[in-house]
């Protein structure tokens, strides 16, 4: 005995359980699957019928939407014609019929979903653009978006995932800079702040621009996994790739300390390389929180010595200077290292010589910043902010430097950043139902 397989819709009256429109989505007679590739259905047939479900309800679902009262007027209203307008889903692409609706004092309804919902792509199809694009290059963006389509699709295409990122980007931004009120009461003792900055191949006569990067947390959510590697697991990052005097960073850094718990009574330890622009940001929330500290952190003075080659001999001088930092002891440190550019072999290396000058202006021009290390290790205290190169590294590094051969404007970097930083700060479910109430709207 043969038997048949169908696949149905209908549409059902509710109060009395009547059908009142049907549709047969399909009909095949079911067979023995010879190979795995007969099991079930293919993805190109799922997708088939998930079109085909979704036209079912879309044609119906938006007669709903129908106005048939004046929304100036109160007066009902009269048709105005039947206008075809596009709707992109997450994984597939309707035509959807509206029929127009018009008042005799001058109202006309929308005639297409842009103007009815503000936009004609679906959110979830918006946010996974959005997600994709902030991860890799537009063009593989698109290809994987297409992959999960099982075809190409022109609202997939690398222009459109671009205007996404861009729009989702500047939604964020204006968002995350409104300016935040201190709630005191949700304030907390103690904040770090690891700020740092990373260069991005730039377009045009620039080889490149740099964009900063910051991670506030509070030092309970700093867990240890080894001796050697922590974990944050709460923290909040914010990013800014724009040329504004960094007018942006300082209001996303400031909003994000807010986040974390920074109040008046609140100390805020700022760990950085030493950069006047680091040191800039740090000192923006001054009036705002009982105390900037601010610390050179040991991992960019470690960093320094690292590519220093000094004869077998000096070794022990240079390693004196290291070991006098580590221990907050700036004055001895700087007078061993001026001991060991006066050596008759170091001073006649040039290349040297410029090397272990130039750590003697980061030591000097960075005083301020230099505490006891081993002091505060051996007190369980933070004394890097490697954990902020980590931040830049998959902030930055990951999708604008390294393998990438891309170049980017300020504004493009800028926009990825947003996204990347809001995903960073698992903040990203919150942040995106706030992107997404400000670009939909509802329908009348």
């Amino acid at each position: 005995m043969a038997k048949i397989i169908r696949f149905l819709a209908q549409c059902i009256d509710e109060s009395t359980g009547d059908v009142l429109e049907e549709s047969i989505m399909s009909t095949e007679v079911l067979q023995k699957a010879s190979t795995l590739q007969d099991l079930g259905y293919t993805h190109v047939q799922q997708i088939d019928f998930l079109q085909q479900i979704q036209d079912f309800k879309i044609s119906r679902q938006i007669m709903l939407n129908t106005v048939d009262t004046c929304p100036n007027c109160a007066s009902k209203t009269v048709k105005a014609g039947v206008f075809t307008s596009k709707f992109h889903a997450v994984l597939t692409d309707h035509k959807v019929a509206l029929q127009r609706t018009s008042c005799k004092c001058g109202w006309y309804g929308n005639c297409s979903l842009d103007g009815m919902f503000g936009s004609n792509i679906h959110p979830d199809l918006l946010k996974k653009q959005a997600l994709q694009g902030s991860k890799e290059s537009y063009k593989k963006s698109s290809q994987s978006l297409n992959a999960e389509s099982a075809k190409k699709r022109s609202v997939n295409g690398h222009s459109q995932i671009a205007r996404t990122i861009k729009l989702v980007g500047e939604e964020l931004e204006k968002t995350n800079t409104l300016k935040k009120k201190i709630e005191e009461s949700k304030s907390v003792p103690e904040l770090i702040a690891n700020i740092d900055g990373g260069h991005i191949k730039a377009l045009g006569a620039n080889r490149s621009f740099e964009a900063m990067v910051a991670a506030i947390y509070q030092s309970k959510n700093l867990k240890k996994v080894d001796e050697n590697h922590n974990v944050l697991e709460v923290k909040t990052v914010v990013a800014s790739a724009k040329n504004d005097d960094q007018t942006t960073i300082k209001a996303l850094f400031r909003n994000a300390c807010i986040t974390e718990g920074m109040g008046k009574s609140t100390e805020v330890i700022c760990l950085a390389d030493g950069a006047d622009n680091c040191q800039s940001i740090a000192y923006s929330i001054a009036e705002d929180c009982k105390k900037v500290t601010y610390i050179l952190d040991w991992f960019h003075i470690s960093m320094k010595f690292q590519n220093i080659s000094i004869p077998e001999e000096q070794k022990e001088l240079l390693q004196s200077v290291k070991w006098n930092l580590w221990h907050g002891n700036c004055d001895k440190a700087l007078e061993r290292l001026k001991e060991l550019m006066k050596i008759e072999t170091i001073a006649k290396d040039r290349s040297l010589s410029l090397k272990l000058s130039k750590l003697l202006t980061y030591i000097s021009n960075n005083e301020d910043g230099i505490i006891n290390y081993e002091e505060r290790k051996h007190k369980g205290l933070v004394f890097t902010s490697n954990l902020a190169e980590s931040t830049v590294n998959t902030l930055i590094n990951e999708r604008q430097k390294g393998k990438q051969k891309m170049l980017w404007s300020r504004e493009g970097a800028h926009n990825i950043l947003q996204i990347r930083a809001a995903v960073r700060s698992n903040s990203w479910k919150d942040s995106w139902d706030q992107v997404q109430s400000s670009i939909y709207k509802m329908a009348a």
